[in-house]
């Protein structure tokens, strides 16, 4: 499926699809993805005002949501909504199939980062401008289990081999399968704190193919 150029839609836009008359506000994008929230009654969004709560985001693919709505209106996020959304942080990173969850040999986090450096050279400037998360693994079955609070170890912000290292701890944990690749996928948040999934090199919604 075709990339669509961000700039052809809005952070904070209000859209109404063909196939929903409740109208859909996008609280989140790239060239690849939306996130979306709907008004589900007069005033009440689904994600909005649950600032507390465990949510996890609705997403569509960039092109099919700017194929399938048309722009009717503009509520740009509120400050306490920027804060919950994080629209800033990436929506995937760590995507590579050079790696395979429960194949990474490294015993140390040094060392995984060196092997990093060498494999996947194209990873290392990634990032999580945020000093913590939850992270959530999958299981055998493809079901997500309970995630977990990760933490940034200089306080302010997690580096890649820092981010992957701990998802390899999670998810060797629940899981001993081989996986086909890796990547880290925004969720949503809890209780305030972004959420992301451990995944494949093809995320589960099976947007990010390639």
């Amino acid at each position: 499926m075709p990339e669509v150029e961000k700039s052809a839609l809005q952070l904070g836009g209000l859209y109404q699809t063909h196939n929903d008359k409740r109208p859909y506000r996008i609280i989140g994008l790239d060239a690849v993805e939306v996130f979306y929230d709907c008004l589900w009654q007069e005033g009440f969004w689904t994600f909005s005002g649950n600032f507390k709560k465990k949510v996890f985001f609705y997403r569509m693919s960039n092109a099919t949501f700017f194929n399938f709505s048309k722009k009717i209106d503009i509520l740009p996020l509120s400050s306490e909504e920027l804060s919950a959304f994080r629209p800033d942080l990436p929506m995937r990173l760590g995507r590579t199939k050079m790696l395979s969850w429960n194949k990474i040999d490294d015993t140390t986090q040094s060392d995984f980062e060196s092997s990093l450096e060498n494999l996947c050279p194209e990873l290392i400037a990634q990032s999580l401008r945020t000093n913590k998360i939850v992270l959530l693994p999958f299981g055998r079955k493809g079901g997500l289990k309970k995630g977990t609070i990760i933490q940034a170890d200089n306080g302010s912000f997690i580096p890649i081999h820092e981010l992957l290292w701990k998802a390899k701890q999670l998810q060797e944990a629940v899981n001993n399968q081989d996986s086909i690749g890796v990547g880290l996928y925004r969720l949503g948040f809890e209780k305030g704190i972004p959420s992301y999934y451990i995944g494949e090199f093809i995320d589960s919604a099976g947007i990010c193919k390639e």
